[in-house]
């Protein structure tokens, strides 16, 4: 059972490897396809050789993967010293390897703001942390304690457009960007020296394997679809983590992984049978870039919709509205924020009783001004 402590990340791995005790592990294995059916059939390739594995149910935690330098769409020389911060961060904390002397990050992801201030305690000049957007990417406590604390300047509306270099990254090119556009605006280049650029542009769910296998995947998350159990188009196929969207906290990944374990081990015993509660979709409203889950069971259970903004707003109310097939509107949870970031997951919980569902279109939640006054449920 997990209890609230402090843990660094060590330990938190520690402590989730432990609850597996009993649990057969293949390590070192991978699965090629998964084929579903009756009885889901998955290609797998481990140690002894190729194997099929058949499951009632199968949860998907393959995670996510960092959105490389061929992405970017970058200009110029193919050096070495580029890097996805994830892979500066092995070469550090892993292999006790410097990536470089100085260095430049492209975008404010998390892991890029950890890696600067490692870089700088491994007695690397960071010259700067430079992102697209007109708003840091990452949590505002690594803003403070990686970048603020350490004083390595953030420039937003920044990005780099180049890179120079014969054999070693030797510079890069530094332009600011139209924040409607998010276009580098020309003239305003300037040259970076450098012998490391840190890429922390974002991470990306893998679900290749699940798109092979038919799952409907959300065009905005690039994630599965799911419902209130986590299960996705296909009975039986559940998602969770970041192979589902994206998240801040390892702590919600794994309690959305015990949510996922738990009704996927429950599909199992009871051999998949369809439920007969009304179902009701959820989408995005205005100021709101994604919600997940998409779909809610109306059986009177508590859910979490967690969803992120899709720009910086003050003084809102966060709201989850169920839309009437008559027109009307109830709202189903609200919550007032002072500040709300699209780098930080917002997260209401609502219950969706039978009754309601009958007459429910939708439910939409949105982001609405503190000062409207409305009706709760």
């Amino acid at each position: 059972t997990r209890c609230s402590a402090e843990l660094t990340g060590p330990e938190f791995a520690s402590r989730e490897a432990a609850l597996l005790a009993g649990v057969d592990v293949w390590s070192s294995s991978s699965v090629l396809a998964l084929h579903p059916g009756a009885l889901h059939e998955l290609e797998v390739v481990c140690p002894g050789g190729a194997r099929s594995v058949r499951a009632r149910s199968v949860v998907l935690a393959c995670g996510s993967r960092e959105r490389g330098f061929g992405a970017l769409g970058i200009a110029g020389d193919r050096p070495s010293g580029i890097y996805t911060a994830g892979s500066a961060q092995a070469l550090i904390n892993l292999h006790g390897c410097l990536p470089g002397r100085r260095a430049v990050i492209l975008g404010s992801g998390d892991i890029g703001l950890i890696m600067a201030r490692r870089m700088t305690l491994e007695d690397m000049e960071v010259e700067g942390v430079y992102e697209l957007l007109d708003h840091p990417s990452g949590l505002k406590r690594n803003i403070v304690q990686c970048l603020d604390d350490f004083g390595i300047p953030l420039h937003l509306s920044h990005t780099v457009v180049a890179t120079h270099g014969a054999g070693r990254l030797e510079s890069v090119d530094i332009a600011a960007v139209d924040p409607a556009t998010r276009r580098a605006i020309e003239g305003t280049e300037q040259n970076v020296a450098c012998d490391t650029l840190v890429l922390s542009c974002g991470l990306i769910p893998e679900n290749e394997l699940a798109r092979e296998a038919g799952v409907a995947l959300s065009p905005v998350t690039g994630g599965a679809l799911v419902d209130d159990r986590l299960e996705t188009s296909i009975p039986g196929v559940f998602a969770c983590g970041n192979a589902l969207h994206v998240h801040d906290l390892a702590d919600l990944a794994a309690a959305e992984g015990d949510a996922a374990g738990a009704a996927g081990a429950s599909s199992a015993r009871s051999g998949r049978v369809a439920s007969s509660d009304p179902v009701v979709p959820v989408e995005p409203g205005p100021g709101v870039r994604y919600v997940v889950p998409q779909r809610l069971h109306g059986d009177g259970c508590p859910v979490t919709l967690s969803f992120r903004v899709s720009d910086v707003a003050r003084d809102v109310s966060l709201e989850a509205v169920s839309e009437l097939a008559d027109g009307g509107e109830m709202t189903l949870r609200s919550r007032r924020a002072r500040v709300v970031l699209p780098a930080e997951m917002e997260r209401l919980e609502v219950t969706v009783s039978p009754e309601a569902a009958l007459v429910a279109s939708r439910v939409i939640v949105r982001v609405a001004s503190a000062n409207q006054k409305r009706g709760d449920a």
